[in-house]
């Protein structure tokens, strides 16, 4: 617009300087036509009224004259000729005008006074006859002179202003198509500047603001990304910060920050919290800090400082006790990493101080704890090792004395669990060891290794009459009355001692050996403390030993079974056969049940010894009923155990492997040992009444030896009753045991069972049994138990 109205003014003056000038130029010239017509007409004029002055021939000049200006419009007008007197001598047009007006003023100005008339006069000086001077005045009409004048005014005032108009409009337009990209531009660096940064300018042509404008989409386009990734970057960064902020106020450290140049140091408030100290009560000094440490650790403290500022190490860092104001000393783990200049100069380093005063306690008290028995305060088995090893260590060094380590074993301490809760179980076991630390010497241990044992180390012994007196004071437990009842418990205990010598240097095998040393006592009737003897230590490893290779037999399906015939009496015929098993050992030939039973009882293994023995069996039964069609149905019977018995789904798993095998279950009859009867509310009587239910014979075996069975027998779901071959051997010089089986087979007979007698080795035994109406009977007298193919042999020789 300011262009606009410059450009306009500009032209108006320009306009206005033209058409003065025009104007001026104009009236120059119709004052020089106008003069020209004056001296012209005045020139005719005089001659004419010289020439007719001389003739007094006023009155013809005056008609010339009137002819000729008559209708007269424009030019020469009138004439007026008057005399020395005023008289009027000629008096030609206008004959209205009766006075003679005054002369225009012929000046310099008198174009301006010229304007707005239509008629000049002019007066001359006339010289008249006879020398008189008279006056000659005449009128010149310039109408038209001043309607040219006016037209050319006009018409140049139309003009002017109609190229002001069309300038105006042109400069509009010019301004319009100039400002348009001029107000994108400005639009679009108004919405930038607002932050606006995708807006984009319209781009129209291939002039040079639109090329700005492509320009400026271009920098709007590189602003916008440039300001994303700032965002983004930004973003990012705050991100980071918070997460750092939240780490630092998760890790709750201190910071702190070393110039090594000025010797001047920042800590934190909470650097300072951590060391009892109130915001910004450390000095700025480095040297404040060391002032702090442990006596114990300054050293070591300033030698890894030292080390990390040398470049050898990549972080500084170190777990170590300050000092608080109130003398307390608290454990810190301060870090640290020096930063070096590009010539390796360090000039800065910085890290952070945390509080682990909470976890270096409670790893001190986990130590403790995994080296000590919660219950007692005790030394567990870790740290009693550890000094019976560090006692070797001292007699391997010249002390001539020996060593002795005791294993002590508390009799029936479940019984007081079951009967008086594990609170007052604890409390013996609390009392018997302040019993055994009471009874220590100077330089002895007392360890607690399990759960009802503990474990003495004797340093420093004689010999092993030294050892004995002092395990003869252990055994004399004091009595012990629980809080919650009035009676008075007498514990009792077990005690097993290996003596430490030249065979036996380390603390593993000396506790090793006293445990076999405390088995054998616990094994005894009348010794409480055993001493460990050579002998020992190989029955453990053979126990072991058999254990592994067990195992392995098991899976391999290596247990045999062997069977031994029962006989009927009367008339020697077969009636049944026992199975036993046997183990083929690859190195120590064929083991009886007496080597391994007992330790497949302990390890949980009876069942799958049971349930091999009994798919053995059943194959067996089925091969000789098809090799032998003619026979009758063999028939066997299988133990089973106890522990077996407490399962509670066996009569199905039996029922089962017997169904597999496709024999009747006629033909597979059960031993059970008195005393599963005893647990009148246990499974083993359930399991029992199902099997008698599917057509199952079962037996009691050992009948007479655990329990008093002849109380409930007449209630027990069984076949037959076997007496215990203890009863045999001594039936034929024993009265009174006589008497006993006699009553104990007639009782059998009137509940409708039989009976069948066990270990009949000689046939005095035998006529002793058929005197007192026992049915069947087995033994060596009849069989040994043989294998398989023996007892196929032996079934093929009855059909012959």
């Amino acid at each position: 617009m300011r262009l606009l109205l410059a450009s306009t003014v500009v032209q108006v003056v320009l306009l206005s300087l033209l058409l003065a000038n025009s104007m001026r130029l104009m009236n120059n010239a119709v004052s020089a036509t106008l003069e020209t017509t004056i001296t012209q007409n005045a020139s005719i004029l005089h001659a004419m009224a010289t020439a007719y002055g001389e003739q007094q021939r006023f009155d013809a000049l005056q008609d010339v004259l009137g002819e000729l200006l008559h209708d007269a419009e424009e030019g020469l007008t009138y004439v007026r000729i008057a005399g020395r007197d005023e008289r009027m001598l000629v008096a030609a047009g206008l004959p209205q005008l009766n006075r003679l007006p005054e002369p225009t003023e012929q000046t310099s100005g008198r174009l301006q006074g010229l304007v707005g008339r239509e008629l000049v006069h002019v007066r001359r000086p006339l010289l008249l006859p006879r020398n008189e001077v008279g006056l000659l005045q005449f009128g010149i009409s310039i109408s038209s002179l001043s309607a040219a004048r006016q037209a050319i005014m006009s018409q140049g005032l139309l003009i002017a202003l109609s190229e002001i108009a069309l300038t105006f409009l042109l400069l509009s337009a010019v301004g319009f198509f100039l400002t348009r990209n001029l107000h994108r531009l400005l639009d679009g660096s108004k919405a930038i500047a607002d932050g606006h940064l995708d807006h984009r300018v319209l781009t129209r042509g291939r002039d040079e603001l639109a090329t700005i404008a492509h320009h400026f989409n271009i920098m709007a386009a590189t602003l916008q990304q440039r300001v994303s990734e700032l965002q983004e970057t930004a973003g990012r960064l705050r991100a980071s910060e918070e997460r750092y902020a939240m780490a630092l106020r998760g890790a709750n450290d201190g910071l702190w920050d070393w110039d090594l140049d000025t010797g001047h140091a920042y800590y934190s408030e909470r650097f300072c919290e951590i060391l009892g100290l109130p915001p910004g009560g450390m000095p700025a000094e480095a040297d404040a800090f060391i002032d702090l440490v442990h006596p114990h650790e300054v050293k070591s403290y300033q030698q890894r400082l030292i080390a990390h500022l040398k470049g050898e190490s990549a972080q500084f860092m170190m777990e170590l006790r300050v000092a608080r104001p109130d003398g307390e000393y608290r454990w810190v783990l301060i870090r640290g990493v020096a930063s070096r200049n590009p010539g390796g100069h360090v000039f800065r380093m910085a890290g952070s101080l945390g509080d682990i005063n909470l976890r270096k306690r409670a790893e001190q008290q986990l130590l403790h704890d995994a080296l000590h028995d919660g219950l007692t305060g005790l030394p567990n088995r870790a740290m009693f090792i550890e000094h019976a090893n560090h006692a070797l260590a001292q007699r391997r060094r010249g002390n001539p004395k020996q060593i002795a380590i005791l294993t002590i074993n508390l009799e029936r301490f479940s019984l007081v669990n079951d009967s008086y809760g594990h609170a007052v179980g604890d409390e013996l076991l609390r009392r018997i060891a302040n019993h055994i630390t009471s009874l220590m010497r100077q330089g002895d241990v007392c360890a607690r290794v399990g759960g009802d044992q503990f474990a003495v180390l004797l340093n420093g012994v004689e010999n092993s009459i030294e050892a004995l007196r002092v395990c003869e004071d252990l055994v004399a437990l004091p009595a012990f009355a629980p809080s919650n009842t009035d009676q008075v418990l007498h514990p009792r205990c077990r005690v097993g001692v290996a003596m430490s010598d030249s065979a036996r240097e380390d603390a593993e095998s000396l506790l090793r050996d006293a445990d076999n040393a405390l088995h054998k006592a616990r094994r005894s009737e009348t010794a409480p403390i055993e001493f460990f003897q050579p002998d020992m230590h190989a029955q453990a490893v053979r126990a072991l030993q058999i254990e592994a290779e067990l195992r392995a037999a098991l899976v391999r399906g290596d247990l045999g079974v062997f069977y031994q015939p029962i006989v009927e009496l009367a008339t020697r015929r077969l009636a049944s056969f026992e199975a036993l098993v046997r183990w083929p050992h690859p190195s120590m030939g064929l083991l009886p049940p007496s080597e391994f039973i007992p330790l497949a009882e302990t390890l949980d293994l009876i069942h799958d010894v049971g349930m091999q023995v009994l798919r053995s069996t059943c194959r067996d039964i089925r091969d000789w009923s098809t090799r032998l069609p003619q026979q009758q149905p063999v028939r066997v019977s299988v133990n089973l155990s106890a522990r077996q018995l407490s399962r509670a789904d066996l009569a199905e798993e039996l029922l089962a492997a017997i169904a597999q095998s496709g024999i009747p279950r006629s033909a597979m009859r059960f031993e059970v040992t008195e005393s599963v009867l005893a647990d009148r509310d246990g499974p083993a009587i359930a399991h029992l009444h199902a099997l008698r239910a599917s057509g199952i014979d079962v037996l009691i075996d050992d009948f007479g030896t655990g329990y008093s069975t002849l109380s409930y027998l007449h209630t027990m779901p069984c076949n037959q009753v076997k007496l215990d071959g203890s009863f045999v051997h001594s039936l034929t010089h024993d009265e009174r045991l006589r008497a006993i089986v006699r009553h104990s087979i007639q009782l059998a007979h009137e509940l409708g069972m039989t009976v069948v007698a066990e270990c009949i080795e000689n046939e005095e035994q035998l006529k002793t049994l058929l005197e007192m109406g026992c049915d069947y009977g087995q033994g060596y007298l009849f069989s040994r138990p043989v294998d398989r193919d023996s007892t196929f042999a032996y079934l093929q020789g009855l059909d012959q």
